[in-house]
């Protein structure tokens, strides 16, 4: 019994080796090389469903809907389900179309380049702005403060500010703004640090690096506050209405572990909505 019983398992062993063959996989795909884009809806209006962007069309195809892909919220970009997904188009001139309860309340043209790009519509009436997404996010040691150091440490992240500040509505604010920050772990009497140059209405800085000392797991995400705030040109603290009074702007956020983060501060400096930042990752 014993010789049958090894003899069957010889030949099952047989059959099962005999059956395992080279299986190549082949999954439909093209080979991108035009631009991507991401959309982002900044006009200064309440942040309320009624106001969202139920479709959205480039060249006359639908990228994001209700329906489909998700609407565009005020102050939010699409696509956004993801952090780092873009749309893929052909460079050159697009035309975007949005719409709302199925009338097109935006029909305007504009021009992408081979590389990625975040397309803001800061004005239903005003074509939008196109900025340079900045792409590669880590590519460069000698740059931003990165040091042998400190490169491909734990402790580090990268912040976009992005000026998109009206002064009242459909005046966007004249004057260049200087963000700025520290680590909240920081005394007051440290300084604060330039998150790049100044920024006039539209204008964005580049992606600086910002080193921190993070807590929590790393299980999850490692982050320490960062307290932030805006000059004037002539030096003073960005004086804002909050709703009864005007104040010195002040926020703060998160620096999380090797993210990249775009700033967009929009919204009205002296009636509602009132300014504020919209914090968007790219990676």
């Amino acid at each position: 019994m014993k010789k049958i019983r090894f003899s069957l398992i010889a030949v099952a062993a047989l059959l099962v080796l005999g059956s395992c063959k080279k299986h190549e996989l082949w999954f439909p795909m093209d080979e991108f090389s035009g631009a991507e884009i991401q959309i982002h809806y900044m006009e200064p209006v309440v942040n309320t469903a009624a106001n969202y962007i139920d479709s959205v069309y480039v060249n006359d195809v639908l990228y994001s809907s209700k329906d489909g892909g998700g609407s565009l919220a005020v102050y939010n970009g699409v696509p956004s389900m993801d952090v780092g997904k873009f749309f893929g188009v052909k460079e050159g001139t697009m035309n975007l179309k949005l719409m709302r309860k199925g009338e097109v309340i935006y029909d305007r043209n504009f021009t992408v380049e081979k590389k990625k790009q975040n397309v803001i519509i800061h004005d239903l009436n005003a074509d939008p702005i196109i900025l340079d997404n900045r792409y590669p996010y880590w590519n460069d040691r000698g740059s931003e403060g990165a040091t042998a150091e400190n490169w491909g440490t734990d402790s580090v992240c990268k912040f976009m500010f992005i000026n998109l500040l009206y002064e009242s509505p459909g005046v966007p604010y004249p004057g260049k703004l200087q963000y700025q920050y520290r680590l909240n772990d920081a005394k007051s009497t440290d300084p604060w640090n330039n998150l790049g140059d100044p920024v006039g209405f539209g204008e964005a800085t580049d992606r600086v690096m910002v080193a921190f000392h993070w807590t929590g797991s790393p299980a999850t995400t490692p982050y320490q506050r960062v307290n932030f705030r805006i000059l004037t040109e002539d030096g003073n603290l960005l004086q804002v209405w909050n709703g009864s009074r005007y104040v010195d702007y002040s926020d703060y956020w998160n620096a999380n572990l090797g993210r990249c983060a775009m700033h967009f501060f929009r919204g009205y400096r002296t009636t509602t909505p009132v300014c504020n930042v919209s914090n968007w990752f790219s990676l």
